[in-house]
């Protein structure tokens, strides 16, 4: 987590839904969109084929690029319900 362009911490990443949503944040190269850290927050829901579904993020920047990343990616669910949205606060470093 010390590369600025594969830095997406998510802060319930101990979770095991955190951790897959991470994983894949981490295959975005935040350089080419941002210059300095930032904190984002994504709102998400699962569907009923386990697919990431994001609502929206607070970063007019970011909204685009974390949409069409994480969009109908599929993640194993433990502990989230389906269709329910949540908000998950992004550091990206």
């Amino acid at each position: 987590m010390t590369q600025f362009s594969n830095a997406a911490e998510v802060s319930n990443a101990k979770k095991p839904e955190g951790v897959q949503i991470q994983t894949i944040l981490n295959t975005i190269d935040f350089t080419n969109y941002i210059k300095t850290e930032t904190k984002i927050n994504i709102s998400f829901f699962i569907n009923s084929q386990n697919e990431v579904i994001v609502v929206t993020t607070n970063n007019k920047e970011l909204d685009n690029v974390v949409k069409s990343t994480l969009n109908y990616k599929k993640i194993a669910v433990n502990e989230l319900e389906y269709n329910k949205v949540y908000t998950v606060p992004v550091h990206i470093k």
